[in-house]
Order: C-alpha cells, then sequence, then structure tokens
C-alpha cells in the first residue's frame, strides 16, 4: 500500500512544483495549500522534497465525487446512444440536409462518418418509390409514429429508422414521405 501512497505524494509534488514554476499558484491553493507553504515548497532543499515525495504515509487525499461521477457516467450513455443513432441513421441511408436538421452535423462531419462506416456514396438522384411502396410506407407510418401527446423529435426519428429498416429503403425517403404529409416536426 505504501507503493501507491509513493505514488500519489509523487505526482502530487510534481504538480504542484510545476504549477509553481509555471506561476499558477491558484490551482496550488485550489489544492489546500496556503502562501505560507508555497513559499516553503519553493524554497526546500531537494533532500527534503525527495523526502517528501517519498514519503511512506500519504499526505495527498483522493475522494470520489460521486454526484459528479454519477452525472458523467449518465450522460456518457446519453452520448453513446445518440452516436449509435447517428451510425444508424447514416447506415439507413440519411442524407446531409436531415443529419444537420436533426444532430446539427454538417455537410463534411456526415461525409466523415459514411467514409469510417464505410457506406457507399450514392451518385445521382435517388430512385422514387412507387405508389404501393408509398402507401405501405404511409400504412406502417400510422401505426409507428408517436402519438398527438409525445412531440419528442428523436421518438419521431426512431420511428422513421425503424420503418426504414423494415420496408427496406433509405431513410430518406421515409423522411421526404413524412415531410409530403406535413407529419414531421
Amino acid at each position: 500500500m505504501s507503493l501507491s501512497f509513493h505514488s500519489l505524494n509523487n505526482a502530487m509534488l510534481l504538480q504542484i512544483l510545476h504549477d509553481l514554476r509555471a506561476g499558477n499558484r491558484e490551482r496550488c491553493k485550489a489544492l489546500g495549500l496556503g502562501e505560507e507553504d508555497l513559499e516553503l515548497l519553493r524554497t526546500l532543499p531537494y533532500g527534503i522534497l525527495a523526502s517528501l515525495a517519498h514519503a511512506p504515509v500519504p499526505w495527498v487525499q483522493v475522494r470520489i465525487d460521486l454526484q459528479t461521477f454519477r452525472r458523467i457516467i449518465v450522460q456518457g450513455e446519453r452520448d453513446e446512444q445518440l452516436e449509435m443513432l447517428i451510425n444508424r441513421a447514416i447506415r439507413l441511408g440519411a442524407s446531409s440536409s436531415i443529419m444537420y436538421e436533426c444532430f446539427g452535423l454538417l455537410y463534411s462531419e456526415t461525409a466523415l462518418r459514411r467514409r469510417l462506416l464505410n457506406v457507399p456514396v450514392r451518385k445521382g438522384r435517388p430512385q422514387q418509390l412507387s405508389e404501393a411502396q408509398q402507401h405501405a410506407l404511409w400504412r406502417r407510418w400510422l401505426q409507428l409514429r408517436p402519438k398527438e401527446h409525445s412531440r419528442d423529435p428523436t421518438e419521431q426519428f426512431e420511428a422513421m429508422l425503424l420503418l426504414a429498416e423494415e420496408q427496406q429503403i433509405s431513410v430518406a425517403h421515409v423522411w421526404q414521405q413524412v415531410a409530403l404529409h406535413g407529419e414531421r416536426q
């Protein structure tokens, strides 16, 4: 256990000395050191600094801020879900304009993600849906779309992605049809 204390003590001392040399006295004070402590550290000979760094007992305390720790995990999970949704949309043929409107991704960011996901770029205008496909899509959309009381755009977009998967068409076609009938937020 003293090896961990040694590592912590040494790391903290190096950081404090670095901050002192860089003139970041406020960072040192935020760690709990006062002006007198900083002056003393600045003037200590190497031998005493080495003793401080290699002390067999901890003079550094590490605490976990559980509230912040948990908040960061929750935010990380949200970010991961968003990444998965973005990647799913790109794989299902979402256009750059859809990606910009839904996620704020610029054309260049969408193009880069397509390359990273090995999604081929289609040239020219997309093939139009047949009338039968349009009717099938619309009937299914009426079943999948979020209810009137739910105006969550993510929920609506996820329903469009599901419909694109089921109908084996691009989400751009679904987006276009839903917009055509004034259903999109």
